[in-house]
């Protein structure tokens, strides 16, 4: 049995009226869910709704409850005063990783949700708290340090004033306030990582592409980049930032791109132009490691970190989310072997959904792909998706949950070396957790 988290008050159901406003129903018992099935909410499994964080309704699907009569679970078509009603769920802040979904009955004519990750939230004494747990204790998207328009808006100009000619700079600025992406304002505000987009195509057409949906049902989350920039604009802004950063990351492979190792050549080129002249900064990509002969090269020019990304381990998850062209899951894992025969520091980024990272056969999938591959850190991330639309859509055959508190425990135990984490670190924390 586990200890119950001693909070005052009783945990209240949320909901949400056709227009978005949030409402406590005040005669239900809130339940969250897990995969397919439906869970009880427990306090130890709650935290207050981190600041940042922000309500989503949900069209189409009704709110589901507890019911201790009849010990089982039921949707709730209307509100007290007899309104149709939605459910309502959160959004956490960048650095949490949820542990719970909302608990929701779909309609039949329920759309397709956008591409943000779902997370359970309830009331308690007119508070929201959602179930999650904070992944990583690193500041640089925390959204207190966000609230510096102003400044962003000064620096945006003085940058553009001092590379007129670099079309990555003017992108950064549209990434930065358009799309409000906090990696974008660090690059402009001089601190942390900063993004280097630069591949305008992919080799993949996954699920929950950010900048790219075709006939889904629903919108990317910003625009993909329209141009490739030149391994000297590339290098401009690499050098820009790691010259006044301590401690900075410069990364390739964003949500505003495709696929870098696509521009693997003129990447080497960028990189060796900054190496040239500095060894400072960590040079990270993310990528989907389709291309393990670009990355050995791209370790040569002299990159330090590579991040590959992950929805699992199990071969037939990952080739029907990520539906790759001309390349495979082993394809993959070469790019694994490489980069970790190499010895620079390797990163998987592997998208969490509770109830499927943490059902029984993936965790054995993934402790034997651990085994096999031995990475230095395991970025946890929520899965930005429709729930239903992804395992709809993956054809999982649902097993026994652990709880994602208790993957994370057994990661945590079983690899005690292995950094696990929401952000690229910089090289000067490369070293075990453990050291």
């Amino acid at each position: 049995m586990r200890s119950r988290r001693s909070l005052k008050g009783k945990a209240r159901l949320a909901f949400c009226d056709t227009r978005g406003n949030v409402y406590e129903h005040p005669g239900y018992e809130p339940a969250f869910r897990t995969g397919r099935h439906f869970v009880r909410v427990d306090a130890c499994d709650l935290i207050q709704l981190p600041y940042g964080s922000v309500l989503f309704s949900m069209p189409g699907r009704l709110p589901v409850y507890y019911d201790r009569g009849s010990d089982g679970y039921h949707a709730v078509a209307s509100s007290p005063d007899g309104d149709d009603i939605w459910a309502a769920s959160s959004f956490l802040s960048s650095g949490y990783l949820r542990t719970y979904l909302p608990a929701f009955e779909k309609r039949a004519d329920a759309p397709v949700l956008p591409l943000w990750a779902y997370t359970g939230v309830v009331f308690i004494n007119g508070e929201f708290y959602a179930p999650a747990v904070r992944i990583d204790d690193d500041p640089r998207s925390d959204p207190e340090i966000h609230q510096n328009d102003d400044e962003l808006r000064k620096s945006i100009r003085a940058l553009k004033r001092q590379y007129p000619e670099n079309r990555l700079v003017r992108q950064l600025s549209v990434c930065s306030t358009e799309y409000r992406c906090l990696c974008a304002r660090n690059f402009f505000l001089g601190r942390y990582e900063a993004p280097v987009p630069t591949s305008p195509s992919c080799n993949a057409n996954c699920l929950g592409c950010l900048s790219y949906q075709d006939g889904s049902g629903f919108c990317p989350s910003q625009y993909r980049l329209e141009f490739s920039p030149t391994p000297e604009e590339i290098a401009e802004v690499i050098l820009h930032h790691v010259g006044r950063v301590e401690r900075s990351v410069a990364s390739f492979g964003q949500g505003c791109e495709g696929e870098p190792l696509l521009r693997g050549k003129d990447l080497t080129r960028a990189v060796g132009l900054v190496r040239k002249k500095t060894s400072r900064g960590t040079i990270n990509i993310n990528t989907n490691a389709s291309r393990h002969l670009m990355v050995k090269e791209l370790i040569a020019a002299g990159i330090d970190s590579i991040r590959v990304s992950l929805n699992s381990p199990t071969e037939r998850y990952y080739m029907r989310y990520y539906r790759p062209n001309n390349y495979s899951f082993r394809d993959v894992e070469k790019s694994l072997e490489t980069a970790l025969n190499a010895g620079i520091f390797v990163s998987i980024n592997l998208f969490f959904l509770p109830g499927f990272t943490d059902m029984e056969s993936e965790v054995r999938s993934l402790f034997d792909f651990l085994d096999r591959f031995p990475v230095n850190m395991l970025q946890a991330r929520n899965l930005n998706m429709d729930p239903d639309y992804y395992l709809d859509r993956i054809g999982c055959d649902m097993t026994g949950d652990i709880g994602v508190t208790a993957l994370i425990a057994m990661l945590r135990e079983r690899y005690p070396s292995m950094k696990i984490g929401y952000y690229n670190p910089p090289k000067e924390d490369f070293a075990p957790s453990n050291a």
